[in-house]
């Protein structure tokens, strides 16, 4: 008698999971996120958790021409096929092997996988960039 109550709850909940979709998605692992002239180069993993729609890279620098602010374009659609973007902006000092671990939770709650659309970097002190 009691298995049967259990097998529905078990049902309910591989259903509700299913319909969720992904609650992790890896964008790159141990990848190399490097700008369009590779100025500068960040080895790492870009990651995607949908349920609380958080973007995280952690990462080290592995090339640098000095300092300045590198941006992570991305792209992704949600079910209904419209496109969103959002860009994961990360200040770097330009040292090697410098850490560089971010966080961003993205406008777009209807979008369960990002891909990297491009990265650019804007040369310059972290102060200038501060001023803006």
């Amino acid at each position: 008698m009691r298995l049967i109550p259990l097998a529905a709850l078990v049902c309910i909940f591989a259903a509700s999971t299913t319909v969720a979709g992904p609650s992790e998605t890896l964008i790159g692992k141990n990848e190399l996120f490097c700008d369009e002239s590779e100025r500068v180069c960040l080895r790492g993993t870009l990651t995607y958790h949908a349920n609380p729609r958080l973007l995280e890279l952690r990462s080290r620098v592995q090339r640098a021409k000095g300092p300045g602010l590198l941006k992570i374009r991305l792209v992704g659609q949600n079910a209904d096929g419209h496109t969103r973007r959002t860009i994961l902006e990360v200040r770097i000092r330009g040292d090697y092997s410098e850490i560089v671990n971010t966080r961003l939770i993205t406008d777009h709650p209807d979008v369960y996988s990002w891909q990297v659309d491009s990265i650019s970097f804007e040369p310059g002190s972290a102060a200038q960039h501060d001023s803006r």
